[in-house]
């Protein structure tokens, strides 16, 4: 089938069951079996291509191994992780997590964890998975934006209603006082306009009612027993 080579980017051909270094075109192929390369440079390369690949038999293989599944590239400071979540590779980034690959490491470049690719990258599947293994949902990068900030600049609603569901929280603030709202709106994305309206609405009319429940409560208290608001 026709694919793109994950590291130099040229276009090529590669069997539909190729795993690990198969899936490099021949001269990446050929660069990473020279004599004169270390095994752990063969093995971080590997762990990227499986990452980008979705190919988590390779991974925990090499996790089995003993290979670092946090290891960074020198320019980015991407992880595995980082790669499987921009690409929405769930697989991949799966068994990355299972095997002990962290979830708030950042890259050098971004200052970014791994939920912010899969959020960028419209990846729900992904960015439900890093959340529910506990993921911070309000991470912030150097600019304070979140990634229900990116969700709401881009309009990935879906992605939006994860993070949101998985604590995510709308009011956050980016360091210019901006609020994912403002994002929506400064972007031109109404369906993510309406859903964080209607979230703030909703949070506000919980609040609202929990307050009118507390405030009876405290009258029937004063009432029955002598204690509570006056």
């Amino acid at each position: 089938m026709q694919y793109r080579c994950p590291l130099c980017q040229t276009n090529g051909v590669v069997p539909d069951k190729a795993r690990g270094h198969e899936v490099l075109c021949l001269k990446c192929r050929e660069h990473f079996f020279i004599p004169d390369q270390s095994l752990e440079e063969r093995v971080k390369l590997g762990i990227f291509v499986a990452a980008r690949r979705n190919d988590g038999e390779v991974i925990i293989a090499l996790a089995e191994s003993g290979a670092n599944l946090d290891v960074q590239e020198e320019e980015s400071g991407h992880t595995p992780l980082h790669i499987a979540s921009f690409y929405g590779k769930l697989y991949a980034g799966r068994e990355l997590i299972q095997q002990g690959a962290s979830l708030e490491i950042r890259a050098s470049k971004t200052v970014q964890t791994p939920l912010f690719y899969a959020a960028r990258e419209n990846n729900p599947k992904i960015v439900r998975w890093l959340l529910e293994r506990g993921a911070e949902p309000n991470c912030q990068d150097p600019d304070g934006t979140t990634p229900l900030h990116w969700a709401a600049r881009k309009g990935f609603l879906e992605v939006a209603k994860v993070l949101v569901a998985g604590g995510a929280d709308y009011r956050v603030e980016n360091h210019i006082g901006l609020r994912p709202l403002q994002f929506a709106v400064s972007y031109h994305q109404p369906e993510l306009r309406d859903f964080l309206i209607s979230v703030e609405r909703a949070t506000k009319f919980f609040q609202n009612q929990r307050t009118k429940t507390n405030s009876k409560t405290g009258t029937l208290n004063k009432f029955l027993f002598g204690f509570g608001e006056k």
